[in-house]
């Protein structure tokens, strides 16, 4: 017989089973005595053979049943949900005339309620598997599916809705909000609420009162939540039924809190709605709407417009004309940028546009200056071909670096459900990491990127360069951008030189009167050398890091991580490396020893260092 101390819970046994001496007390709290336990406290302390034996002797009495409620309106179940007493929860519903929608409790809810309310999702399995409702809502209009997302508890949530629960289900109370709703109203969840987003929660739903998930967020100044509705592409231009836009509710919560701060603070919410309504209304006359319409292609030209403004400018002006037409060139591009909206919600998606074309325009104007120098017959033909080669291998490399899936770990909704519903089943190995948005288990090296929204095999960073992730599927043509972009410039930057020294440039006995004269009677050439140094600078500091990691297997993600893991390692390689030879080996995909001895990144699937470490086999292939 176990009698707990009704102070520290903690259950004392004796071998005799009719011995409950209430006298003797308990280790652990001074002046306590031992009781025998309730039926109810059996229930919360998992006590299963007390339950049973006082269960037989209540159930010698007509006035209780197995469904009879304390003092607090809380039955068995109830209580064997609310602390996880798995054991006891399957004795109960084994038992004829249970009720497993038992209401109860001072907010009359159901036993999944209460093991929801306490993310016991063990609990919540066993319950729905014997058709317990979760549609009951308690005396506020919450039900449990509800409760989870109020709770932040992303995976039960996410075990709802795999198990049949509407990921828009309303509350049943005078609001009627959708689970997305009540979090941008009152605590925005970001893990919860892109779990919903990756579900499909509809962002266009409105609540009794007419306000989109928009206007809420906008009542509580949650200006992340109003970023990932705007993303989403929420209605801007919804209003409630008193006529209100989101951007009315924020400028009224804005004055309320400068009046109420003394102008010192306002809503962070409003500066980024107001900006989003002002473009919206902006730009919408031809051609400018045409270009507005196409903001992505627009971000792309811009620096292609500037540079070359300001390369007509250096080279057809003269004097204080110049720096005049170089600062139109530069306000132009500004507009430009405007134009497309790249500081309305900004994001690395967004900007990646423009420095996408920074980057590809950098290489047609370096082409573009080889090109006059040979038809001017002013550089050698071996180094030209040369150049010409590396400027092929670049622009294959770019080609494909941005086109190709960086390597998309994608699944479809049912994937998703079914994914949550192994994890709770504990079919799932608990080391394996779990990405809460994409509901599925990650891989080793593989990471959630924004940008795309979607998990991406063995991760490397985003690269805004070539607007998309470097990836197991790109990186070794993003490593041959690198390597072909700095012999390239290199060989212009070696043929500018020679060239110039042949023109006695050089010979200048300053090194300022050697760039004057350069800048005088050269300026393409300056200009156009002058952005070939900018760039060598930075890809070749890309190049060296990429060798680095090739050699002894990091990704620049990994990288970042270590520097702020508290254990630092002195050694070269990562935990995932397996010597230099291998690691080069498997980065290039040479076709070199045996077949299963090399790993794909872009084909293998590993969840543990053991697996890494042991032999593949055709088995890890995907």
């Amino acid at each position: 017989m176990y009698i707990p101390c009704p102070l520290c819970e903690e259950a004392e046994g004796s071998d005799d089973e009719c011995k409950t001496d209430t006298t003797l007390p308990c280790k652990h709290t001074i002046n306590s005595s031992l009781v025998p336990p309730t039926i109810y406290e059996c229930a919360q302390l998992g006590l299963l053979d007390e339950l049973q034996r006082l269960l037989l002797q209540r159930s010698k009495t007509s006035e209780w049943s197995v469904n009879t409620p304390d003092n607090q309106n809380a039955t068995l179940l109830h209580w064997a949900s609310f602390y996880n007493q798995l054991h006891v929860i399957k004795y109960l519903l084994a038992l004829p005339h249970i009720n497993v929608n038992a209401v109860g409790g001072d907010l009359l809810s159901t036993p999944l309620y209460w093991a929801a309310h306490r993310n016991n999702i063990q609990a919540v399995a066993l319950l729905l598997d014997h058709h317990a409702d979760p549609t009951i809502a308690d005396k506020h209009g919450f039900d449990a599916y509800f409760v989870a997302v109020q709770s932040g508890y992303t995976i039960l949530s996410a075990f709802f809705i795999a198990k049949g629960c509407n990921i828009d289900t309303p509350s049943q109370d005078a609001d009627r909000l959708t689970p997305l709703m009540w979090l941008c109203r009152y605590k925005f969840e970001l893990d919860t609420a892109r779990m919903l987003f990756g579900l499909g929660a509809n962002v266009h739903e409105t609540d009794a009162h007419g306000n989109t998930a928009l206007h809420l967020a906008a009542t509580s100044d949650f200006v992340v939540a109003a970023k990932y509705l705007l993303d989403r592409g929420v209605d801007i231009h919804a209003k409630n039924k008193r006529g209100q836009t989101a951007l009315d509710i924020a400028n009224d919560v804005a004055s309320d809190i400068e009046t109420r701060t003394s102008g010192k603070r306002t809503a962070a919410t409003v500066g980024l709605l107001r900006s989003v309504y002002r473009y919206d209304e902006s730009y919408n006359t031809l051609p400018v709407s045409v270009l507005k319409r196409h903001a992505g292609l627009t971000a792309f030209w811009t620096p292609w417009f500037v540079m070359g403004l300001i390369g007509v400018a250096a080279h057809k002006l003269d004097g204080r004309d110049v720096v005049v037409g170089i600062a139109a060139s530069v306000a132009f591009g500004y507009w430009l940028v405007k134009v497309a909206g790249l500081d309305v919600n900004p994001s690395k998606l967004k900007y990646s546009r423009l420095m996408f074309g920074v980057n590809v325009h950098s290489i047609f104007w370096i082409t573009f200056g080889v090109a006059l120098l040979v038809a001017e017959g002013a550089l050698y033909v071996h180094a030209t071909m040369v150049f010409f080669v590396f400027f092929t291998g670049t622009c294959v490399c770019v080609y494909w670096t941005t086109t190709t899936s960086p390597g998309l770990l994608s699944t479809t909704i049912q994937e998703r459900h079914r994914n949550v519903m192994d994890l709770v089943a504990m079919h799932s190995r608990p080391e394996v990491k779990f990405c809460s948005t994409c509901l599925q288990h990650r891989p080793l090296r593989s990471k959630h990127n924004v940008e795309l929204n979607a998990c991406v095999a063995r991760f490397d960073h985003f690269c805004t360069f070539v607007a998309n992730v470097v990836g197991a599927n790109n990186h070794t043509f993003y490593f041959g951008f690198l390597f072909n972009s700095v012999m390239g410039i290199g060989v212009y930057l070696a043929m500018i030189v020679d060239y110039l020294a042949r023109e006695g440039v050089l010979n200048e006995p300053t090194y300022w009167r050697t760039l004057a004269r350069v800048g005088h009677n050269y300026p393409v050439v300056l200009s156009i050398s002058i952005l070939a140094a900018v760039h060598i600078v930075w890809i070749g500091g890309l190049l060296v890091a990429n060798i680095y990691g090739i050699l002894f297997t990091w990704t620049t993600n990994e990288r970042v991580l270590q520097s702020r893991s508290q254990a630092k390692t002195s050694s070269l390689h990562s935990k995932f490396s397996r010597g230099v030879v291998q690691n080069v080996v498997d980065f290039f995909h040479f076709p070199l020893g045996d077949e299963l001895d090399r790993i794909d990144w872009r084909r293998c699937r590993f969840y543990s260092l053991d697996e890494l470490h042991a032999r593949p086999s055709k088995a890890k292939l995907e």
